[in-house]
């Protein structure tokens, strides 16, 4: 057995030296990397170049339009039927309907070409088209009418079940709405200030560090 053993302990004693100047090499190349005296570069190290298009034109297409701001409101609507000759006790009729609703202040993202988002590096500008006021819709759990006074003959006719429709009353609480919010200038201009954060944040979460949104009128426009 001691025969065998002797060669072990012979190739041991050889590869001390060996190792402990791997050992030696290993520490000199650490330090002088830590040192900047050496620059050894993998030659097989793979080149990374992104050559990907930017993602947020298909991101504004999906969202088609963006309900930036909505406002509500409440009309009181009075509308008084009457016949010309004709006592009111006899024909005709006054009605009060309260009208409820909401009005919003809309931006347009269906008909953006890649021209509107422009893309330098890590700067994003994007150039939308003004708010616009969606038409107002009303509440019909809170729109009703709240008080009708009718001539005998009115009130005759709608026992008879010819009674006419409430209609006329909604289309006026309705377009009353629209004037009112076609009126206030807040709701367009609180519209463009939400879709302006919005899309500064959704381009933020795609690795664009600085982020423009001009509208088609800004002063901006007519300086590029």
């Amino acid at each position: 057995m001691a025969l065998y053993a002797a060669p072990a302990r012979t190739a041991s004693r050889t590869a001390r030296p060996v190792l402990a100047v791997v050992v030696a090499a290993l520490l000199l190349f650490a330090l002088g990397r830590g040192l900047g005296l050496l620059d050894l570069r993998n030659p097989f190290a793979a080149t990374r170049t992104d050559r990907s298009g930017p993602a947020l034109m298909k991101a504004l297409t999906d969202l088609k339009e963006f309900h930036g701001s909505s406002a509500q409101y409440q009309q009181v609507v009075r509308i008084d039927e009457s016949h010309k000759f004709v006592p009111g006790f006899v024909a005709g009729q006054s009605t009060t309907f309260l009208a409820t609703g909401s009005a919003d202040g809309i931006v347009d993202f269906s008909k953006l070409s890649p021209s509107d988002v422009v893309v330098d590096g890590k700067a994003v500008t994007i150039t939308l088209p003004h708010a616009y006021l969606g038409q107002a819709r009303l509440d019909a759990t809170q729109s009703r009418v709240l008080e009708r006074d009718r001539g005998v003959v009115d009130r005759a006719t709608e026992a008879l079940g010819n009674g006419g429709s409430d209609t006329a009353y909604w289309k006026a609480g309705q377009q009353k709405i629209d004037a009112a919010a076609a009126a206030d200038p807040s709701v367009l201009a609180r519209a463009e200030d939400n879709a302006r954060a919005t899309l500064t944040t959704l381009a933020g979460s795609l690795g664009y560090d600085s982020v423009t949104v001009v509208f088609a009128d800004d002063p901006a426009l007519s300086q590029s």
